[in-house]
């Protein structure tokens, strides 16, 4: 049996678990990853923001992690790491539909993130990705187990992971773990650390996969002679949004023509809670002849990615009660997670490493033991705030225009505090400034009383003046600009 005793063990090696190892490595840490799965292996979580770009090359540079950089950027990706499949992301794009009617032309709203292609955001195949940061994790010393069968215990002050891997036995301990196993929660699970999922606002479920032979949304609205010359960007080189009316599908297109798709929909409505009759492709296939675009747009596409073909999910929230201890703690995506709206997963994900590592190669035991409850306290109140940043956009549905209205909130945090994010402790989405949350939440009530009234125009119009004097503290970048028609430009990150 290989036995081994390190710092730091991490259980999981996604892309999170292995970027925390790189990290800790670098430092002179020595650190073991373990993971039940092998690499490639299919994710979803794919599509990054301008405060992720920055927050990853914050990393890479503060830990000398030069191979990263590359990552930050469309145009230096494409450049120094063309073997890395990943997809042009310049911006939000979102298009109203509804099942009595095809696409409503003036039903669109394009929100930039990037001012050009070079600069630009990407969507990451996540299977290449987490494989790169797992191959360059190995190259930084630290020690991989993949597919291993294991046990986990906890005596004498140390985690010890006792298991198998490649036919060979080993063990593990150290003194402190990391649970980035994501919904897997195998730390927080064996911690028996409660749940406070029921807490939680938005409601929802999924269903995705990816996909060939999809035609792009620009070339079909050309077909039918939908005018795209005013999108500040090429509408489908973005996260892309078909808002319906029970939930949405997202769209986003990698450069080797496949596309990750699928459609989330707000359980809290009866008729879009799963059917027990259906299986997940007569359920996929269901919802796209449900709307005129979208059958046609899929009605040559095949399933490419994963194997097992179209997956089905149950509720996508979860939230823990706790996000660390004295000799433990979870990266964000295992302590909880909202909804796929917003593109938080990533850019979360890697405030969290920055926060963690930070710590965890701190000197005084004494500090690091309050930085976890801290790291905890806040790590879960972000979370908190995305939920209500989401929940909001279900609860506009069936309305369109609420739908924009409402993501305006999500889009002066995020624009708003990509000036701060080199700072250690700044809050995920603006979710430590009082102010923000307490307009959030004014915003909440007034929507429900358009809601409740019919969402009338009239009610709409009242409502977006409203929140266009709510969000003057943080509006910098022409919210709610009436002149602008739905076609944000000023809203790119500063490059």
């Amino acid at each position: 049996m290989s036995v081994r005793n390190v710092d730091i063990l991490i259980l999981g090696s996604g892309f999170g678990g292995s970027l925390l190892s790189m990290i800790l490595a670098r430092a002179g840490r020595s650190v073991a990853v373990v993971d039940r799965a092998r690499h490639p292996r299919f994710a979803i979580g794919e599509s990054s923001t301008p405060l992720a770009d920055t927050t990853l090359a914050t990393l890479a540079e503060q830990y000398d992690l030069p191979e990263l950089l590359p990552l930050t950027q469309y145009g230096t990706w494409k450049q120094c790491c063309p073997d890395i499949t990943c997809g042009l992301k310049r911006g939000f794009s979102y298009f109203g539909h509804s099942t009595e009617r095809d696409f409503d032309e003036a039903a669109q709203m394009l929100v930039t993130a990037s001012s050009s292609n070079e600069s630009s955001d990407t969507h990451w195949l996540r299977s290449d990705v987490d494989a790169y940061m797992f191959e360059q994790a190995g190259r930084s010393g630290v020690i991989q187990f993949e597919g291993a069968g294991y046990s986990l215990a906890r005596d004498d002050g140390h985690w010890r992971v006792t298991g198998v891997a490649n036919e060979s036995s080993f063990q593990i301990s150290a003194p402190f773990i990391v649970d980035a196993t994501g919904s897997t929660s195998a730390l927080l699970d064996h911690l028996n650390i409660a749940s406070q999922t029921a807490t939680l606002k938005t409601n929802s479920r999924a269903i995705f996969g990816h996909f060939t032979n999809v035609p792009t949304v620009e070339s079909m609205f050309r077909e039918g002679g939908v005018d795209c010359s005013r999108h500040p960007f090429p509408c489908d080189a973005a996260a892309v949004h078909h808002v319906l009316k029970n939930g949405w599908m997202w769209q986003l297109r990698f450069d080797d023509d496949s596309v990750s798709a699928g459609f989330v929909f707000d359980d809290r409505i009866p008729d879009t809670q799963r059917s027990p009759e259906l299986n997940t492709t007569e359920e996929w296939d269901r919802q796209i002849q449900s709307f005129a675009f979208l059958q046609r747009q899929f009605s040559s596409a095949a399933v490419v990615r994963p194997d097992t073909g179209i997956q089905r999910t149950q509720r996508l929230q979860r939230l823990t009660t706790e996000a660390a201890g004295k000799s433990w703690a979870a990266l964000p995506n295992t302590a909880g997670f909202i909804d796929p709206l917003h593109s938080t997963g990533i850019a979360h994900t890697l405030f969290g490493i920055r926060r963690l590592a930070a710590i965890l190669l701190s000197s005084s035991d004494r500090q690091k033991e309050e930085n976890h409850r801290h790291y905890s306290d806040q790590l879960i109140n972000e979370l908190r705030n995305v939920d209500e940043l989401v929940e909001g956009c279900y609860a506009a549905l069936p309305s369109f225009r609420l739908w924009c209205d409402w993501c305006m909130l999500y889009f002066a945090a995020v624009t708003s505090m990509e000036q701060t994010a080199a700072d250690n402790d700044v809050s995920f989405l603006r979710a430590n400034d009082h102010e923000f949350r307490n307009t959030v939440r004014t915003a909440r009530s007034h929507l429900q009383k358009v809601v409740d009234a019919g969402s009338t125009s009239e009610a709409c119009n009242e409502f977006e003046g409203k929140l266009r004097k709510l969000l003057q503290p943080w509006n910098h970048a022409g919210l709610l600009d009436d002149d602008c028609g739905g076609m944000y430009s000023r809203t790119a990150a500063p490059v």
